[in-house]
């Protein structure tokens, strides 16, 4: 075994485990959220807006950490893959919040509501998958 290849082998578990990270904390608030718009709770609802935002610290860990592993490191298809998902995710919340903050009246109701599932529920499936098959392929080939 070459001497970078543990090393090699060790960033990639990081940066799929965040991967992993994103997805389920993503695919936590997608459950949430719909859960949500089917029986309003109210103000009880609150903490969607702080898993939603705690969300966003894995996931851009995980963006942060693909990059630079395949800036750095040798050519991985499933890091390039993982690490172009969080950009388009992250492009989108930019653009949902950039919309929201430019408006002048915030609520659209079931437009902003299914623009705020959908896209993080395929987000969290794509992701998650992706970090699934990465590990059960690592198990059986170790």
């Amino acid at each position: 075994m070459p001497a970078g290849a543990l090393g090699g082998r060790r960033s990639l578990d990081v940066v799929f485990g965040l991967f992993l990270a994103s997805g389920l904390m993503v695919g936590a608030y997608s459950l949430w959220a719909a859960s949500d718009w089917i029986h309003s709770q109210g103000e009880g609802a609150f903490g969607i807006f702080y898993l939603g935002m705690l969300s966003f610290v894995p996931t851009v860990g995980a963006w942060v950490a693909g990059t630079v592993r395949e800036a750095l490191g040798p050519r991985e298809r499933d890091v390039g893959l993982g690490a172009a998902l969080i950009s388009v995710h992250l492009a989108w919340w930019l653009v949902v919040i950039g919309i929201e903050l430019w408006r002048d009246d915030p609520s659209w109701g079931w437009v902003m509501r299914s623009v705020t599932i959908v896209e993080p529920a395929l987000y969290a499936v794509a992701i998650t998958a992706l970090a699934a098959r990465w590990f059960w392929w690592r198990r059986r080939h170790s």
